[in-house]
């Protein structure tokens, strides 16, 4: 909402819709002191191989020995549960579909005299063939400066957030009113696109220059309004450091992107260590080599479920 300032000229709101208070996703009422205990970050760590959780693992062999999954108890939730609080579905969601990966989006208005920095969890690569990337954006308060440009201009900048930047990152999620610059705020740098006219962020090892493919308007069941907002955008042009892409530029080198993914509540990981695990061989081979059908593996779906 807008104030009048003396005069009666129109005056920039203090802030926009602030979401946080009514998330309320912080579990710490001191979460300075929280950290302060805590072992520094090692920004120097680097990234190791390790072997799978169970190299000789089987055809049929299931869990990994030492895995306790039978006898635990399970709690059934229904979300549409009387008196249960569209938040209480949203900290179980995000804290279930783990990790994420988080999308930093900048975005231009349609009159170009307006920029935006936001980050997003929900996000994720939908299909190479054209190359599609879905975000939904999610809350209440109105439509926020991301949808707004987005949809008017159809056109974006993904950032993948590394762990060099991960608090100017997160600080781009503040409520500022439309018009306030979260590049400056956070302290980020702006590279001009080659197709689009929002910026990428300098910082980020990998961009993506995206236009609007399709949206999809997503209504909640409690109150029939709008509620999220989901696109798939398309992307147009790549843009990595030549040191973390391989020769065939094809495949990002996760030890130099070194992504920040995203858990429940406050809840942030890197990543700094895996291991490789090749798919299955030919199903056709195998089943013959191994005599899959004499050992009892090769089941219908129904009775093999």
């Amino acid at each position: 909402m807008s104030t009048l300032a003396p005069g009666g000229a129109e005056q920039q709101p203090l802030e926009a819709f602030n979401k946080e208070a009514l998330i309320k996703r912080n579990p710490h009422a001191d979460f300075a002191a929280v950290q302060a205990a805590r072992p520094d970050f090692a920004p120097n760590q680097a990234w190791t191989w390790s072997k799978t959780p169970n190299p000789a693992w089987e055809i049929g062999d299931g869990a990994n020995p030492g895995a306790e999954w039978r006898g635990k108890e399970m709690v059934h939730i229904d979300p549409n549960a009387e008196g249960r609080e569209v938040t209480s579905n949203y900290k179980l969601m995000i804290s279930s579909t783990v990790p994420r990966p988080i999308a930093l989006v900048s975005t231009v208005s349609k009159d170009g005299t307006s920029t935006n920095l936001s980050p997003f969890s929900y996000f994720q690569n939908v299909c190479q063939d054209p190359p599609l990337y879905s975000l939904s954006f999610v809350g209440g308060g109105g439509i926020c400066d991301t949808v707004e440009n987005l949809l008017e201009t159809g056109e974006c900048c993904i950032s993948i957030i590394s762990d060099w930047f991960i608090e100017a990152a997160n600080y781009t999620s503040t409520n500022t009113p439309r018009g306030v610059s979260e590049f400056a705020l956070a302290g980020l740098h702006a590279s001009p696109a080659m197709i689009v006219k929002p910026s990428y962020v300098s910082e980020a090892a990998f961009s993506i220059e995206c236009k609007l493919y399709s949206q999809q308007e997503i209504f909640s069941r409690r109150t029939g309004q709008r509620n999220a907002v989901m696109v798939l955008v398309e992307a147009v042009q790549f843009h990595v450091r030549k040191e973390a892409i391989d020769p065939k530029l094809e495949t990002v080198k996760i030890e130099m992107l070194r992504p920040v993914w995203r858990a429940g509540g406050i809840t942030y990981g890197t990543a700094f260590s895996g291991f490789e695990l090749p798919r299955p061989e030919a199903f056709g081979a195998v089943r013959l080599a191994k005599k899959l059908d004499e050992r009892g593996f090769v089941k219908s779906k129904v009775e093999g479920q």
